[in-house]
């Protein structure tokens, strides 16, 4: 069996680039519809119920800090394949490299609570 080296497919890339691109906007749009609509709601009101005191502001940054650690989690999974393909592999550097990632998208993940508590 040959050692195949897959090529980089510049066109993949760039459909996968703007499926994201659609995704991001349209998560965009409904967080703003959102935010909209609650702020049409709350805006009569001073403490609107089943909110729990908390104003339009917080709601939406909890969404959005939430929205970012999803995220993360989805850009550092693939780095658990990387550390299983590097051990099979006896391979070092990779499974060096998975855990990196991961380490750094856990310092990510936590820094988003402190950021969203510091707002």
């Amino acid at each position: 069996m040959k050692n195949v080296i897959k090529k980089f497919d510049v066109r993949k890339f760039r459909m996968a680039v703007i499926k994201m691109a659609i995704t991001a906007c349209t998560v965009a749009t409904m967080v703003c519809s959102a935010a909209m609509v609650a702020f049409a709601d709350n805006a009569e009101n001073a403490a609107p119920s089943g909110v729990g005191g908390a104003t339009t502001k917080t709601t939406l940054i909890n969404l959005l800090f939430w929205i970012i650690r999803i995220v993360i989690i989805v850009i550092a999974a693939p780095s658990v394949i990387k550390i299983v393909q590097g051990k099979q592999e006896e391979n070092n550097r990779d499974v060096i490299a998975g855990f990196t990632t991961i380490g750094i998208a856990a310092a990510c993940f936590a820094g988003s609570f402190v950021l969203a508590s510091l707002i």
